[in-house]
Formats: C-alpha cells, structure tokens, sequence
C-alpha cells in the first residue's frame, strides 16, 4: 500500500486556524474603544473576551469568572484603571493576576505610579493592532515563567496581604541574605511597620540605594514617624512621597491626615482641595470622608460620601463607620438609611444586616429588627450575636 502523501503545509493550515484559550477581559468606559478592542483580539484568534465598562463592573467579573489578564484603560470615571490594579494587586486572591495597563500618555509619572503599584504592562495610545498583541503576549509569559526566587517573593507578597506579617519578615529577611532584591525589602519594611518594629524598618529604608526609593518608601517612612510621634520627620516623608508620586491620591491623603493630626488644618484642606478639583473618584471621596470622620466632622463625611456614584464594597466599612457616627450622634432616621445604602452595595453582609437589627431595636423598631436579623442568619446562620439578640425580641413584652 502507497504512504500516504504528507503535506507540507499541513502544520502551517493547523496554526492558522489554532485559537488562543486564555480569558481576556477588557475594561474601558468607552463603547467605539471596547469595539476597536473587540475587532483587534478577534483578528488574533483570542476567542474567550469579556467586556467591562467600568473598575467596579470588572471587579464583579474577576470575582465570578476565571480571567487570565486583564486588559484596563486608566482613565475612567467613579475607578481608575490605576486603583482598578491597585485593587487586584492588594487582594490575596488576585495579585498575581496579570495587568496590562492603556494609558494615553507615556508620561514618566504615569508609567512610574504604574510600575510602583505592581503593573505587568503598559502600552500607549494610539496603538495597533500588533502592538496589543505583542504586549498581551509579553505580559501572559511574563507572568507564567515564574523562577524559584519569583514564587518566594510572591508568597512574601501574599503573607503580608493576608496579614501574616511575622512570617513575611522571616521570609523576606531569608531573601535579602542571598539577593538585594528592592522589591522584597520594601515589602520586608511594610511588613515590620505593622508589627511595630519601626526601628529596623527605619533602618532598611536607609540601607536602600537612593536609585531604588520610590513614593513608596517614603510615604512608608512618614507613616512610621508619625505612628513614632515624630511629626516634623513624619510630615516631611509624606510631602516627599507626594513630590515623588503627585498622581497618588491615596499618599495625598495620607498626608492630609497628618495635616489635621498636627494641628495644620488649613494645610490639611489645601491638599484635599487638590484632589477635589482633578475629577476625585469614588474611592477618592470615600478617604476623604474617612479623614474628615477621623476628625469628627460628621456633615462633611456624610456630604463626600453622598457624592460617591458606585461605590464598591470594600468601601463599606467607610460608610458602616459614618453610620456609626450618626448613631452616637442620636440621628438614628439617617444612620438607618446610611445602613440600608450599605446593604445595596454589599447585600450579602450578615454583619450589616445585625448592625442596623441594633439600630432598630434602639428605636424600639423591634418589626424592622427581627426582618434584618432573619436575614442576617440566613446569610450566616453561625452569627450567634444575631441569634441571641433575635431570641430576645421574639420573648412577649409583659
């Protein structure tokens, strides 16, 4: 029997029509760019695209979908694409997720801020079609040949994020022994901040070479001073991190608040004002409220909180604590609708729904009570705080 006739070309027919698995998903606030999107990955044979038109919709998308990259513009209304990837960045569950960023600038602050807060690409508009994929294919290798000493770093990475600072210190110092490694120091440093070992943080910020400090560093060294009481030094780390990062609206207001913690109100606004006048996200307003209920200045938390359009749930507790205020303050008709807007962002709360059960039993509202505490024990039925408090109003008044 003849062989059969092998053909040369076979192979090359099989890649042409080979499609590309990975999850891609696409995060941009305008239509005609997810479009142009669209058409450039479908071109490529990327056949597995969701599309998001908004940080706080991407993050609902990564929590219920498998995503391989994620693919954000930065400019965007209510999140940025930079707190969009700071938010996967600082989540134990999402860090090592790759990012590509679209700016459309290459301004050095932007790619700086970017590369600060853990971006695994970054690409300028206008761009074609090949540069997207070259860039889409760089950031998926890069992210899935990790080395030996990349797998520990990222597991400094996560016991820090998942607040196991002790053991992030033994493993980062174990690294710094055998490779000055910036990043694991820095990580090293944030980690014995939160054990209070301010000293030898202190002391690695000073051994770290000029070229590799950033904001970072800074914005670090100033929290330290203050937290040492070390206002004059705190104060100066902080503005120097704000030198160095003037896009970091967070840094901003770390600063504002030790503004107002040394007395410096005036300045404290001014700064606060910066960011008020640049187009301030949600997340924005939502710290600013925080720094404002820090001073005990109620209306002014309730009134940059009212601003918010679509806040996310991590943002919940911000809005718990201005409930919390209005509680103490007797204005239980307000700290209930401050609740019950805190369940429409995040309705799967078994905490909020006992928290306003308390606040309704305060104004012997004992109906509305019980409904919040049934659903807080659906929600967890272990919630043994709920069940005793339901137990309790369910007795007869004699």
């Amino acid at each position: 029997m003849a062989e059969p006739l092998r053909s040369p070309f076979k192979k090359v027919l099989q890649q042409a029509v080979k499609t590309f698995d990975e999850n891609l998903l696409v995060v941009d606030d305008l239509p005609q760019m997810r479009d142009t999107m669209r058409v450039m990955l479908r071109n490529n044979r990327y056949t597995n695209l969701t599309f998001s038109e908004s940080g706080n919709q991407a993050l609902r998308i990564i929590g219920a979908l498998s995503i391989n990259i994620v693919i954000t513009d930065w400019n965007m209304p209510n999140m940025t694409g930079i707190e969009l990837l700071k938010k996967i960045k600082s989540d134990p569950k999402l860090f090592l997720m790759p990012v590509l960023m679209i700016s459309d600038e290459s301004a050095a602050d932007k790619v700086l801020y970017a590369v600060e807060e853990g971006v695994d690409g970054f690409l300028v508009k206008p761009f074609n079609e090949h540069d997207l994929i070259k860039n889409i294919r760089r950031t998926l290798l890069k992210s899935s040949s990790r080395d030996e000493m990349e797998i520990k770093i990222a597991e400094i990475r996560r016991l820090k994020l998942t607040g196991n600072y002790r053991e992030a210190v033994q493993l980062g110092e174990a690294i710094l022994k055998v490779r000055n490694d910036p990043r694991v120091a820095l990580m090293t440093c944030e980690s014995l901040y939160h054990v209070e070992e301010y000293d030898k943080a202190i002391a690695m910020i000073a051994d770290t070479d000029e070229e590799n400090k950033t904001s970072k560093h800074s914005n670090l060294l100033g929290k330290i001073y203050m937290s040492l009481g070390q206002y004059t030094k705190g104060i100066m780390s902080l503005e120097d991190a704000v030198k160095k990062n003037s896009l970091n609206n967070d840094q901003i207001i770390d600063l504002a608040g030790a503004y107002f913690a040394t007395g410096q109100k005036g300045d404290a606004e001014r700064v606060i004002d910066r960011i008020l006048n640049s187009n301030p996200t949600d997340l924005n307003l939502v710290d600013i409220a925080q720094t404002y209920l820090d001073q005990g200045n109620i209306d002014k938390a309730g009134y940059y909180l009212g601003q918010t359009v679509d806040p996310i749930p991590a943002t919940v507790p911000v809005f718990n604590n201005y409930a919390v205020a209005l509680r103490r303050a007797d204005r239980f008709e307000d700290a209930a609708n401050i609740y019950l807007k805190c369940l429409r962002i995040d309705p799967e709360s078994d905490v909020l729904h006992y928290n306003l059960a308390l606040l309704y039993t305060k104004i012997d509202k004992r109906t509305e009570a019980k409904e919040a505490l049934t659903n807080s024990l659906k929600l967890n039925p272990d919630n043994q705080y709920a069940r005793e408090l339901l137990e309790k109003l369910s007795v007869k008044k004699t």
